[in-house]
Parts: structure tokens; sequence; C-alpha cells
């Protein structure tokens, strides 16, 4: 899979930008707040629909303008698919090959993004793990996102519901509207997760073993809010977390929140048998977040027959030597990668061949060199 051309217009402090990128390794320099991060977040937002960094569409519109429009390229298996997305102040439409279509129609376009903040996957709260299953992970299996948007739509509306029950504005029979679906989705959501972590958790460990010279083993694990056994169908996780939360419904109207489901599940990773979070060091921490992203690349490969573009945002440097070359090697003429940053570090004779340095300053993109 590779993107052929990017065309963004009114996105952040681009104006207009044509972006006609390397197949195999970019690197996109330049000083801090020019335009690098945002170059990246065109490319991301092209394949899945949202910023991996602004919470409301409006953030990434240039300021005063009311129009952003960003249009891409991509090929894929000998063919050649063109995305357009049209975002004004209240609207957003996406045209594939030309046809306005639902966001579900990019589920098999693949982006990995490999940030500074991606640490908090190992040192942040639950949420963030959670957010790295459903939207890293989670797009490595077709109909995930479909199925985690019903479920979180089912669970605002169970909630909302509890408050209404406890302030005497809704009969309790009501909640059995919601709470089958709940169940049905839940069971589905965790079943998928399970799923896919089933393929991925070796591949990281794998990965993991490999970058510490075979220092450290990495162990992840799926912590769930439900009591489940290995090797469940989603059949009988329908059961269980039906069973559960009969048993704390009592509780559940006190407080007004749904206390068992997916969005109250996180992943344990150690190393070495130690958790990562608390007695990792910030360069364990990186080398776990690598892994898991470069499995995500293997796993893609593996299922769809393609390997998704990779998107390295400032931290290709933070990594050592050995681990820089060895990421580099990985992808070179396999993956698509773009890389920002500020120094390059002497990184063009590894790829020489393979590869074009871009200059940005001030929302302007210029070819620097091929190499």
């Amino acid at each position: 899979m590779r993107v052929q051309k990017l065309s963004l217009r009114n996105f952040r402090n681009y104006t207009e930008a044509i972006f006609i990128p390397h197949p195999s390794i970019n690197i996109i320099t330049g000083s801090n707040a020019q335009g690098k991060t945002n170059l990246l977040e065109g490319i991301y937002y092209s394949l899945r629909g949202r910023s991996f960094r602004a919470e409301r569409d409006k953030d990434i519109s240039k300021w005063q303008t009311k129009q952003t429009i960003i249009d891409s390229e991509i090929s894929l298996t000998s063919r050649i698919f063109h995305i357009h997305w049209k975002i004004g102040e209240r609207t957003k439409k996406l045209f594939f090959n030309g046809v306005e279509t639902p966001r579900s129609e990019l589920d098999h376009f693949g982006v990995v993004m490999f940030s500074p903040e991606d640490l908090y996957l190992i040192k942040g709260s639950p949420q963030e793990r959670r957010h790295f299953l459903d939207f890293e992970v989670g797009q490595l299996s077709p109909g995930y996102s479909k199925i985690w948007r019903q479920y979180s739509r089912v669970l605002h509306q169970r909630n909302t519901l509890l408050k209404e029950i406890r302030d005497r504005r809704s009969n309790p029979e009501m909640l059995e509207v919601w709470d089958d679906q709940l169940y049905r989705h839940g069971a589905k959501v965790i079943y998928l997760r399970l799923e896919v972590l089933k393929k991925l958790i070796p591949l990281a460990r794998k990965i993991h073993f490999s970058l510490t010279g075979g220092a450290e083993e990495l162990q992840v694990k799926y912590l769930s809010s439900l009591v489940l056994e290995p090797g469940l169908s989603e059949e009988k996780i329908y059961q269980i977390f039906l069973n559960s939360s009969k048993k704390l419904r009592k509780i559940e109207l006190l407080r007004c929140q749904t206390l068992l489901g997916p969005h109250r599940d996180d992943l344990s990773l150690a190393i070495n048998g130690i958790e990562a979070k608390t007695f990792g060091s910030q360069g364990q921490q990186r080398t776990v977040t690598l892994s898991l992203k470069l499995s995500q690349l293997d796993l893609w490969y593996h299922e769809f027959g393609y390997y998704p573009v990779l998107l390295l945002d400032d931290v290709l440097f933070e990594l050592d030597r050995d681990r820089q070359s060895m990421l580099v090697n990985k992808v070179m003429n396999k993956v698509q990668t773009f890389i920002t940053t500020s120094f390059t570090g002497g990184i063009e004779e590894t790829i020489k061949g393979s590869g074009i340095l871009w200059q940005v300053q001030a929302g302007s993109l210029r070819q620097r060199e091929e190499f």
C-alpha cells in the first residue's frame, strides 16, 4: 500500500500543498512549528477520517477559513483509489472514488502511527491502552470499528438512563431495552480484541526479544472487568457479561455507571515479569511501544497480504543506533514510511537509494534531495 499523492487545502498551516512522496522512505525535516507533524496528520486523517491529536475536526482547519480539503491517491493491490475529504464548519463528507460514502469504506486502508505521546501507552491510564485497542489494534479486525461504535452508543444511553432512574424520571424496567444490546455488543468487542491480541502478542514478543538482543522478554495480558478463561466463545462471554452485570445492578443504580464491560478493561505490559509502567526505564518503555507498533505492521501483512503506511513523528532519533538501524532495515523498500525530524543524524547514508529528504518551512514543502 502506498500514498501516491496528497493534496492539502486550508489544513493547519498549509494553505495549498501537493505532496508526491517516495514509495519507500520519506524524511521530513525543518525547524519546530513549521508543519512537519501537520503533514503526517494529513496522511493519517485521509486514511482514518480523524486526527491523531485533535479532538475536534474544526481544529485541523487553517485559521479563519471555512472549508478544509484533504485529497489523496492511494495505490493498493495494483489499483488506485481516490480519497477526498471535505470538512466545513458543521459538515464532514468523504468521497471515495468520487462517490459520497461512510467512513467505514476506509477500514481496509492501514496506517500505523508512532509518536512521543505513544509512551502514554505504557505510562498512562487504562484509557490510553483502551484507545490503543480500539483505534490501532481494532483496525486489524474487519468490522471492529463498527461494533465498537455501536457499543459506545449503547453504553452512553444506558448510563444516561441510570441517572434518570436515580432521579425517578424513568422506570427501572427500561434498562432491559439496553441491557441485551450492551451485553451482545460488549461480548463481541471483547471477543474481537482477544482474537487479534492472540496473533499480535507473539509477534510483539519476538520483536522485543530481538530489539533487546535477547536480554528482555515482553509479557502482554488482557485484563478484563469480567472473569474470563482463555479460549472462550463470543456466546460464552455474553453469558458471563449478562450474569455478572445483574449481580451489580443495585450498585450501578447508585453510582449511575455501567461497571462492567470492555470500556473498563486494560492491558498489562511487563518486562521479564516486572511491570513496565512502574519499574521500566524510559528506554525500556519506548522499546515496548516500538515492539507493539512493529508487530502491527507484521500482523497487517500476515492478515491482508500488504503492509500499511508507517508514520514516525519525531521518534526515530530518540532510539539508539542499533534500534534505529533495526527499524529502518525492517521497513526499507517494504513499508512506505514517513519520518519527521529536526535533525537527520546522517541517516541518509543508511537509506541511500531508497528515499527522499523533504524540507518544510512555514507550511511550504519542497524536495531537498533524493538519496
